[in-house]
């Protein structure tokens, strides 16, 4: 008889604290999801890329060459992660054009050259450029637009 009553009196505690280790694993998972859900809302481009438009001789490499009515660019990657396009909006007084340029693809510290035809007789006189990165995070394509070159002031060629 003694046997029975030893066997069963361990029984409810060892339940009962399998059940609160099952809700505390509960409450963490949950909390944890929305702890991660709030980072990636928050956090649109991690990384810093670093992209810039080059500089020769003092002088950006960013002009509009009225003769081939084209927006010549040169822009250099950072050193922090590859890129795999651009996206090149122009604004003019009349009409905007964008331009996704998926060939851009620049190791870190590259470089890539490219034009973007844009005539000023449709289009007006270019208010603003801006040229945005594309890059792959966490298996992920982002277009990271807090990142973007943005000029102004275009000089002819």
């Amino acid at each position: 008889m003694e046997k029975k009553k030893w066997g069963k009196e361990g029984v409810t505690p060892l339940m009962i604290t399998m059940l609160l280790l099952s809700l505390a694993v509960a409450v963490g998972v949950v909390i944890m999801n929305f702890g991660r859900a709030q980072v990636e809302e928050q956090a649109r481009c991690a990384i810093d890329i670093g992209l810039h438009v080059a500089s020769i001789s003092g002088q950006e490499q960013l002009c509009y060459d009225a003769a081939k009515r084209a927006l010549s660019y040169t822009v250099e990657n950072g050193l922090n992660i590859k890129v795999e396009g651009l996206i090149v909006n122009v604004i003019g007084t009349e009409k905007a054009e964008t331009a996704e340029v998926n060939a851009a693809q620049m190791p870190k510290a590259g470089t890539y050259v490219g034009k973007m035809p844009f005539d000023r007789a449709v289009g007006g006189q270019i208010r603003q450029v801006k040229i945005t990165p594309k890059v792959v995070l966490y298996d992920e394509e982002q277009i990271c637009g807090e990142q973007a070159i943005v000029v102004e002031s275009v000089r002819g060629c």
